[in-house]
């Protein structure tokens, strides 16, 4: 009896076998016999997808959870090193704090023992962008605020990092301004590594170059260019870029601490102007 029982154990589970292996057969072939745009393929696969969805969540749920684990110690790991990086920079700027506050002091001595006068103080205009006029021959900009909030031709325009440009035209709510890769742009610079004064002249190009360098200059690639305060109308200073020298001994290259393309907001400095001191009449100075 025992073997009778057995073989009919065996006989059903080779019919069970026999069935499911016939039913996938049966859809596969209804797979490749049906074209694959055939809506009743789509949903046979998505009643798969349903099917077999829970079990697939089920079996991927370890992986997912190492995987977060991984992710949460890489970030761990991100945080550490960021972290002696921030410190790093916080020593670093306090060591430049207190270079900063010591140069000062120096300053004051110096202006005290001179007996210079202070440089007028500075306010910064905010300004918006409402329009850019820049071509292949012309690089302006149009900025909301004019004469209603003190601005005025002449003055100078900075960005985030630095100088670029200067106001050109002003109206009751608008203004004009020139930005310094425009040709007719021209801006008394100096360096700060070599002392070297020169104009830093636009070209139409993103690279204003460096005109007018006294012939023994030695000029350093990488040195900052700052205004130099010539001419009185732009206050000494301001930040305007990075000097790239040409390998060929060609004219200096300036690379703009900001990018003039698709500025939004603006800064304009309003300093206190310096008047010009008045002519002398020539026959006033035959008598002496």
């Amino acid at each position: 009896m025992a073997k009778i029982g057995g073989g009919v154990s065996e006989t059903r589970f080779v019919s069970t076998t026999g069935i499911a292996l016939l039913c996938v057969l049966v859809g596969v072939l209804l797979l490749f016999s049906l074209p694959r745009d055939d809506p009743r393929v789509t949903q046979i696969r998505q009643a798969a997808f349903d099917v077999f969805m829970p079990i697939m969540d089920t079996l991927g749920r370890p992986f997912v959870a190492l995987r977060e684990t991984t992710l949460e110690v890489s970030e761990l790991g991100g945080l550490r090193d960021e972290n002696h990086r921030l410190l790093a920079e916080n020593q670093a700027l306090r060591l430049k704090i207190n270079e900063m506050t010591q140069s000062q002091f120096l300053m004051q001595q110096y202006r005290a023992l001179l007996d210079l006068p202070p440089e007028p103080g500075l306010e910064l205009l905010p300004v918006r962008v409402v329009a850019d006029l820049s071509s292949p021959f012309v690089k302006t900009l149009v900025a909301k605020g004019g004469e209603n909030i003190g601005i005025e031709a002449g003055l100078a325009v900075i960005g985030t990092n630095g100088l670029i440009g200067r106001v050109i035209s002003s109206g009751q709510q608008s203004s004009r301004i020139l930005l310094l890769t425009d040709f007719n742009s021209n801006i008394p610079v100096v360096a700060l590594a070599s002392d070297v004064h020169a104009i830093l002249a636009g070209r139409n190009n993103a690279s204003p170059e460096l005109q007018f360098i006294p012939r023994k200059a030695e000029l350093k690639d990488g040195d900052l260019l700052v205004t130099s305060g010539r001419g009185g109308r732009i206050p000494i200073g301001l930040p305007v870029g990075l000097l790239r020298l040409d390998a060929d001994g060609g004219v200096p290259k300036v690379e703009l601490l900001d990018d003039v393309k698709g500025l939004i907001h603006v800064r304009v400095v309003k300093s206190a102007q310096i008047e010009a001191p008045p002519d002398i009449d020539p026959s006033a100075r035959k008598g002496r």
